[in-house]
């Protein structure tokens, strides 16, 4: 279009130009004076439309440089929202690690809830009466297969696991100020079948059931945390302290739990002493008392004493503790846990019982190495003494959760009787299913005992499998 007007326009001009270039002779000559005012006003309307086009292309012009600016602009939000997207993946990863190694964690830091829980607020909650107040509930089933030869006969025992026995645990907790916590606790066990009331001439025993925990509690990290009620006694577990993942479900210092009701045997009559009366590892209780936990001194120590029923008094040094929590003090590679308590027992013919253990995790190998001893101060009595060593590995052979594996021995001397030795040797293992909350574990295990006076019993041979199942 705008090259046919040019062309126009160039014509008429050309025909003017002529016009006016024609010379003008003497004689007079008639100009069209209509065919003039035409071709004036053509050059108008040719001025006008030039002039119009003009003007349109300069708005199409300043159409496209707006949408070239917002072309730019929609490259660089592009650009910010790939960017943005990409830092999103970054640390959808990086969540992703984190969670996996808080599931590992988590694994072994549920082992401490029956050894006591931190007297912090929990994160999960369900609805309390009290709207002040956050209700915690949690709890496991742990259940097992016991295949027992005892000298005479090879038996089946299907039991539960009284190393860490089925219980269901309430937790409430309410902040008095922004640093004091004042909590309850309620943990009863639910134990059908019990493994340490379990025996060749029982073999299936009453129900047990246990109020492990009814207490009240303040915890305030500045001054420490005092508990009253019926719950852990200063030294409960001082000779316990485990790292290990094994450790956990199955295989830890009180080897007798898992068989504690089964008799030795003699000359094919299961009438000796049980398991549990032959080994102990001189550990504290759960009693009604009142106790008082330090706050943490420096990296990780703690002092713990506590006043029970029964006159019962403890004393303890803990080192890693952290309010039950089992956290351990990391030095270099290796994370470390550990305590040593002092106690009158409120037993007669016993002045003082002392305990003690400790535990250390090489963490870029899961190598671990967990150590146990205890006696009794007695009046006229051999005094009583025990010692217990275990070598752990934890590794994550698969995806669903870690792998953990022990091999202990345990030597014990004037447990049941003056000149009785006892030992054991025992082969753990457990596979976590972190999705599942479930533990699977397996142990095969010797107990020997040697008397003082006498013939010796049989050795009893155990082998264990079972599943320990956290809710």
């Amino acid at each position: 279009m705008l090259i046919k007007t040019w062309s126009r326009a160039f014509v008429v001009a050309i025909l003017v130009q002529a016009f006016l270039s024609v010379p003008i002779r003497a004689q007079t000559v008639t100009v069209d004076a209509a065919l003039l005012q035409q071709l004036q006003e053509l050059i108008q309307q040719q001025s006008e439309q030039l002039k119009q086009q003009s003007e349109q292309l300069g708005s199409q012009a300043q159409t496209i440089n707006t949408l070239n600016s917002r072309v730019d602009q929609l490259e660089r939000t592009s650009t910010e929202t790939q960017n943005i997207a990409t830092e999103a993946q970054t640390t959808a990863t990086e969540a992703q690690t984190t969670a996996t190694a808080a599931q590992t964690t988590a694994a072994k830091a549920f082992d401490t809830a029956e050894k006591g829980d931190a007297g912090q607020e929990p994160d999960n909650v369900v609805t309390s009466g009290n709207e002040k107040i956050k209700l915690a509930v949690s709890g496991q089933i742990n259940r097992a297969a016991n295949f027992v030869d005892d000298g005479d006969k090879t038996r089946a025992f299907f039991v539960d696991n009284d190393v860490s026995n089925t219980r269901a645990r309430f937790v409430g907790t309410g902040k008095v100020t922004q640093d004091t916590t004042l909590g309850s606790r309620l943990e009863i066990a639910f134990s059908p079948n019990n493994s340490s009331n379990v025996s060749q001439n029982n073999e299936s025993s009453d129900d047990f059931l246990d109020v492990r925990k009814a207490e009240g509690f303040v915890r305030n990290d500045t001054y420490g945390m005092l508990q009253f009620g019926k719950g852990q006694a200063a030294a409960d577990d001082t000779a316990e302290y485990d790292l290990s993942l094994v450790g956990g479900p199955i295989m830890y210092s009180g080897i007798a739990d898992i068989v504690g009701g089964i008799q030795f045997t003699g000359d094919g009559i299961a009438n000796g002493p049980k398991v549990e009366d032959a080994f102990f590892n001189f550990d504290g209780n759960r009693q009604d008392r009142v106790s008082y936990d330090s706050p943490i001194i420096g990296p990780g120590l703690q002092l713990a004493a506590s006043a029970g029923s029964n006159q019962r008094y403890d004393a303890v040094l803990k080192w890693g503790y952290d309010y039950g929590d089992w956290s351990g003090v990391d030095i270099g590679d290796f994370t470390t846990l550990g305590a040593i308590g002092i106690r009158d027992p409120g037993v007669k013919r016993v002045n003082w019982r002392l305990a003690g253990s400790l535990s250390t995790l090489h963490n870029p190998t899961g190598l671990s190495l967990t150590v146990s001893g205890g006696l009794d101060n007695k009046n006229r009595a051999d005094n009583g003494h025990n010692l217990y060593g275990k070598i752990g590995w934890d590794t994550s052979f698969f995806d669903i959760g870690d792998t953990g594996f022990g091999v202990d021995f345990t030597y014990g001397k004037n447990i049941n009787d003056d000149g009785d030795v006892s030992t054991s040797v025992g082969l753990g293992a457990v596979q976590l299913i972190d999705d599942w909350a479930t533990e699977l574990f397996a142990q095969f295990r010797i107990y020997d005992l040697n008397r003082g006076g006498g013939s010796n019993p049989d050795n009893i041979v155990v082998g264990t499998i079972g599943s320990r199942i956290k809710f």
